[in-house]
């Protein structure tokens, strides 16, 4: 079971109104997504005249699968309307998972959910590793896009686009390295294929696109194939190779943005907090944070983002599961992300992308710290 704590700071003016506005337009909603409350006190026991008085709330979900089908379900609008709505009685507010010894199977949970929950228990339980030994700097530009195909598009177009780019991007003047594969799962805001190129600098990848092999095959297959495409290059925030010589692996990209009032010293944190995360998911082996570049090459419509997330794994399950599990992961990290946590600074919408990687790519452009 986990156990998730609110704590929020209401002026005692409002507090009645908002326990009324808890009792019957939250509560209800958050049991249907499997969050159950499980009590509720004030602090101090009365309304002081002139302070905030404290609502502490407490609920539970059974395991860590619940948990992720919870937020999966709170990512409904409703749920971030509510919490609008509220804001103007609201000082303060925060909301903490707490683990250790209750993180164990539910009486009634599936073997498989039994399973995953043991795991996570173990996960939390080890040590972090020591990171800084892998952590290296980046040379060159590299870009990376996301390409959507139309609604409908049947694996073959999707081979098709693959293989028109992967013959073209060698072409490139100034190339350095092409890499292109199409994703497990289009959905979760991903395009069908992911595509990393790697320059030199940007003044190179600037005058590729004024190519021939540009205007004349990556254009066209672009614009034929594609019903929109996110292009953005990366400025480095951190990045760490523990396994340069990854074979037959996944790569991940993550794509993020940032809440326009996010504050600097918040981003800050939250970007110490995503690569810290190796230390405890040992199952990331390649690691970049990048500021997010808009290139004009992009598609018009194509989606604004600040941040890109790329992890490299060995095995897909060092990411469906390993990642998923660890409560660095979804008891710390997510709460950057969670519209009920209080401290939300990313946007719900974001692109969740993974595919095949025959070799590390985020070792290409990597040079030791050291």
């Amino acid at each position: 079971m986990i156990v998730v704590q609110d704590r929020i700071e209401v002026r005692a003016s409002d507090r009645a109104r908002l326990q009324r506005r808890f009792a019957e337009d939250y509560v209800p909603r958050a049991r249907q997504r499997g969050l159950a409350l499980e009590a509720a006190w004030i602090s101090p026991p009365f309304d002081l005249v002139d302070q905030p008085v404290t609502l502490w709330l407490r609920w539970h979900v059974a395991d860590v699968p619940s948990w992720w089908a919870m937020r999966s379900a709170a990512g409904d609008p409703a749920v971030a309307a509510f919490w609008a709505s509220v804001a103007p009685m609201i000082v303060s507010r925060e909301r903490r998972y707490l683990v250790g010894e209750l993180l164990a199977p539910s009486e009634n949970a599936s073997a498989e959910a039994a399973g995953t929950t043991r795991r996570a228990a173990e996960a939390s339980l080890a040590p972090p590793i020591d990171t800084r030994p892998f952590t290296v700097a980046t040379r060159g530009w590299r870009e990376t896009a996301q390409l959507h195909l139309p609604a409908g598009a049947a694996p073959t177009d999707v081979e098709a686009l693959e293989a028109s780019l992967a013959a073209a991007g060698p072409d490139l003047p100034g190339i350095e390295g092409a890499w292109i594969a199409a994703n497990f799962v289009p959905d979760y805001g991903a395009g069908h294929l992911t595509w990393d190129l790697l320059f030199c600098d940007r003044a190179t990848a600037t005058k590729a696109r004024a190519s021939a092999a540009w205007r004349e095959r990556v254009v066209p297959a672009l614009t034929r194939c594609c019903a929109r495409w996110t292009a953005l290059g990366l400025e480095t925030v951190g990045a760490g190779l523990a396994r340069p010589g990854i074979r037959d692996g996944v790569k991940r990209t993550a794509l993020f943005r940032a809440l326009p009032d996010a504050p600097a010293a918040k981003l800050d944190r939250w970007e110490r907090d995503l690569l810290e995360m190796p230390a405890h998911v040992t199952a990331i082996v390649n690691w970049r944070l990048s500021r997010a570049i808009p290139l004009d090459w992009s598609s018009p419509d194509a989606p604004v983002w600040t941040h890109v997330w790329e992890q490299e794994y060995e095995r897909l399950d060092g990411l469906t599961v390993d990642y998923m599990i660890h409560p660095h992961h979804w008891a710390h990290v997510d709460r950057w992300f969670d519209p009920e946590s209080g401290d939300q600074l990313i946007d719900t919408d974001l692109c969740h992308a993974y595919c095949p990687l025959p070799q590390t790519i985020l070792g290409r452009d990597a040079r030791s710290e050291g």
